[in-house]
């Protein structure tokens, strides 16, 4: 479950932690994404903070040492000034990650940051037609969804209706490479037949979605929207492939589109650019036939281009 407790969202919001809110919502590099007992907030797709509720009072924060050794305040944060030691580090946790990641690259996961700050507080967020739930969810029992979001349509008679939106999930690749192996199209196709499959999970799951975005929206997370999630409807939900940077000369998506397994409980659909954005349009979701014959140029099964 990633809906935060009465106490965790109350500091957030207003409490403890609302400077490190502030924070986020006036930084848009920053993203916080809700973990059930901790918060996440992410810069250039890599964890900057983590920020866990502690059983003896208060908060523990922590910064992902693998992306450099900085000297940092203490882990327990019990008052204001604690909170305002660890915001006084953030320009030196960033200046720490863009050295890691200008060696090891995370294309994919900075991208999918990138899909949340479009759709969710860009100046033109209200206008796309999805908004970002939640990212890098892991289920019990398979890999995680890249992110997670709700159809809502920005026309305002659809903007009205808060109940029954149609749930999607976003799997996002970067590159020609990361589309077939074991973390592939198909297999991710797979796994996600595996999870609907069992409708109580899935329904537990939509529940779970509603409360994150309505705390998200009520933090200042997703100020595109106007008005809480009531809930998602009983339809097939879209699985949504967001295809980064593909090679037009290259064979590899061809190959896999031919080949991707039948999704029985779920809508397969490929988005396109927006013009070299990434906000998501109902205009740019395209079935996958609908796809592969308006692109077929740019897309080959067999033999290389140059």
């Amino acid at each position: 479950m990633r809906t935060l407790n009465e106490q965790f969202f109350g500091d957030l919001e207003g409490g403890l932690l609302a400077r490190l809110t502030k924070e986020v919502t006036s930084d848009h590099t920053l993203c916080l994404e809700l973990r059930g007992n901790y918060v996440n907030v992410y810069y250039r797709g890599g964890r900057l903070l983590t920020v866990t509720d502690a059983s003896s009072g208060g908060y523990s924060v922590q910064f992902d040492k693998n992306y450099g050794d900085v000297e940092l305040s203490g882990p327990r944060v019990r008052d204001d000034a604690d909170v305002i030691k660890w915001l006084d580090r953030v320009p030196s946790l960033k200046q720490a990650m863009d050295r890691h990641l200008a060696k090891k690259e995370r294309n994919e996961r900075e991208f999918q940051q990138l899909v949340v700050r479009e759709n969710n507080f860009s100046r033109d967020a209200n206008s796309t037609d999805y908004f970002i739930v939640d990212i890098e969810y892991r289920a019990e029992h398979r890999k995680q969804f890249d992110l997670v979001a709700v159809q809502w349509p920005s026309t305002s008679s659809e903007r009205k209706e808060a109940s029954g939106r149609r749930l999607a999930f976003i799997e996002m690749k970067y590159g020609d490479g990361a589309l077939e192996g074991t973390a592939g199209l198909c297999n991710h196709i797979q796994d996600m037949n595996k999870f609907l499959a069992s409708e109580d999970e899935l329904e537990c799951f939509k529940e779970d979605m509603v409360n994150v975005f309505n705390q998200k929206r009520r933090l200042g997370l997703i100020p595109g929207c106007e008005k809480d999630l009531e809930s998602f409807g009983d339809g097939r939900p879209i699985l949504l492939l967001v295809l980064a940077n593909h090679d037009p000369g290259k064979i590899a998506l061809g190959r896999v589109l031919e080949d991707l397994p039948e999704c029985p409980k779920a809508d397969l659909r490929v988005a396109i650019a927006n013009f070299f954005g990434y906000g998501l349009y109902d205009e740019g979701v395209h079935e996958v036939a609908c796809f592969r014959r308006l692109f077929a140029n740019y897309i080959q099964s067999t033999g290389p281009r140059r």
